[in-house]
């Protein structure tokens, strides 16, 4: 090898070697940069905030009211009621053969009559025995006044008579004894007492008999007082509850013949009609009205027993107990399974936002809105998924709505306004403890918060953080990282920095 030779090889050597390590030294800068990524930031910024829980289910009327034939058995003569039609309380749905009905009310009408005519005998009867004891008692009062003037006239007899015999054994006691005797001679002292003696059994004789005559005209007067009312609750009881008995048997005869002409007792629209004419009625009592809430959707997905006012229908038709299902389509209401995460923030009152797939969607109409009226107690599980059957009404449905359509509904849980909000993947969460990196200084510092609404990603920040504060987002991969926005101001916030929302919220005020 040349002098020339080696020169110039060992230049090519120096030239490749100062190349390789060139490359060396960018491939390693380069796999640095890889590795390292800038630090993501946002700033705490201000909004509004909702969280929305959102389920779906079928349209049903708050009430279906199911007309029956009630206590006319017949045959159907007439159906005016037809599907869909639009009536008023009191407008003419079936008639029924009055027949039946009205032999019973003849029937009942004579029954009244005969006991009538029978409580009358019996009240004239009464009336005389009243009179009779009401003579009794007259006769029993007017004999113990007699009694007790006579027997005061003897009593009085008898106390003069003794008075006076008292009188006489002083006046004899005054008397002087003649000494000697003769002997005819009687002493007036001791007549005068024995005569005294006589008149006082006499007086204790009279006393005795106007008591025991006293005694007896009081029993007198008590049993012809007892008489008297005993036949004056007779004459007015007399007739009475079996004439009560069989008007009340008329009344209801008559209501009967006029129920054989059935009317709507509700205004709303007819959603089943299971009378046919020439087809023969039963007693199957009354009208009735219901609720028409249904099972709610599990899972979040249509119900099938959600529209109780058409499955209410098909079954009142097919027991046979109802002959017309009339449906308040005036006031509508949609029940939905909600899960149990969402049941927790939820109470009547709240607002509720429907959507509904089957109608077409009008930009400028305004929203169909309503109102949670009831949370069910108890749960329904399918496929592991627990759910609550809750009741929301609707406020302005839209033309065309139907019963049994398919609605979704959205039901703002929790807002707040001016909210200090970040994303939710700024939040590390270490047992019931949550913190965030602050950058101070441009060093990334731990701070300890409490969290309110979450949604969409964005969370709500109620104490450790001031608005303007920069907040550090997790690192990602240069090979995810575009570099369109890995920082943000006022507000906004980074690329991926708003994963990772809540099944069912969404962000108010945006």
């Amino acid at each position: 090898m040349t002098s020339k030779t080696l020169v110039i090889n060992l230049g090519l050597g120096a030239v490749i070697l100062a190349l390789g390590a060139g490359t060396y030294l960018t491939a390693t800068a380069a796999g640095s940069s890889s590795t390292a990524t800038a630090a993501r930031t946002v700033t705490v910024s201000k909004a509004a905030i909702s969280s929305v829980a959102t389920a779906s289910g079928n349209v049903a009327p708050q009430t279906t009211t199911v007309v029956n034939a009630q206590n006319c058995s017949g045959v159907i003569l007439s159906v005016a009621a037809t599907l869909g039609q639009q009536v008023t309380a009191g407008q003419p749905l079936v008639s029924i053969d009055p027949t039946n009905a009205q032999n019973a009310l003849n029937a009942a009408q004579a029954q009244l009559d005969s006991v009538t005519a029978q409580g009358n005998q019996q009240q004239v009867s009464a009336a005389g025995q009243v009179a009779t004891a009401n003579q009794g008692l007259v006769n029993a009062q007017q004999s113990a006044t007699l009694d007790a003037s006579q027997q005061s006239a003897a009593v009085a007899t008898a106390q003069k008579a003794v008075d006076a015999d008292n009188g006489a054994v002083t006046a004899a006691q005054a008397v002087p004894v003649p000494n000697p005797k003769p002997a005819n001679w009687q002493d007036p002292v001791a007549a005068a007492q024995n005569q005294l003696a006589k008149d006082q059994a006499a007086l204790s004789q009279a006393q005795n008999q106007a008591a025991s005559t006293q005694l007896k005209d009081k029993q007198q007067v008590a049993s012809a007082t007892t008489a008297l009312g005993n036949a004056q609750n007779s004459a007015a009881s007399a007739g009475g509850t079996n004439v009560t008995s069989a008007e009340l048997a008329v009344e209801t005869a008559k209501a009967n013949l006029a129920a054989c002409n059935l009317t709507s007792p509700v205004t709303g629209t007819v959603t089943g009609v299971s009378a046919t004419v020439g087809a023969l009625t039963g007693q199957s009592g009354s009208s009735g009205s219901s609720g028409s809430s249904g099972a709610a959707a599990s899972g979040g997905s249509a119900g099938a027993g959600a529209s109780a006012a058409t499955a209410g229908a098909s079954a009142a038709a097919a027991s046979g107990s109802g002959l017309v299902t009339i449906s308040d389509t005036g006031h509508l209401q949609v029940v939905a399974g909600f899960s149990e995460s969402d049941i927790t923030s939820m109470k009547p009152d709240q607002t509720a936002q429907f959507t509904f797939p089957a109608l077409p969607q009008d930009p400028a109409a305004p929203p169909v809105t309503g109102k949670v009226v009831s949370i069910a107690q108890t749960s329904s599980t399918t496929n592991g998924v627990v759910t609550y059957p809750v009741t929301v009404s609707i406020a302005n449905p839209p033309a065309g709505l139907r019963l049994g359509q398919s609605a979704n509904i959205s039901v703002t849980t929790a807002t707040a306004e001016d909210a200090l909000v970040i994303p939710g993947l700024a939040i590390t969460t270490t047992g019931n403890r949550q913190t965030v990196n602050v950058l101070k200084n441009g060093t990334p510092t731990p701070a300890t918060v409490t969290t309110g609404i979450s949604a969409n990603g964005r969370t709500q920040i109620l104490t450790g953080l001031a608005e303007g504060d920069q907040v550090e987002l997790p690192a990602i991969s240069s090979t995810l990282d575009t570099g369109s926005s890995s920082t943000t101001t006022g507000g906004g916030f980074g690329a991926g920095g708003l994963g990772g929302g809540n099944r069912g919220a969404r962000n108010g005020g945006q």
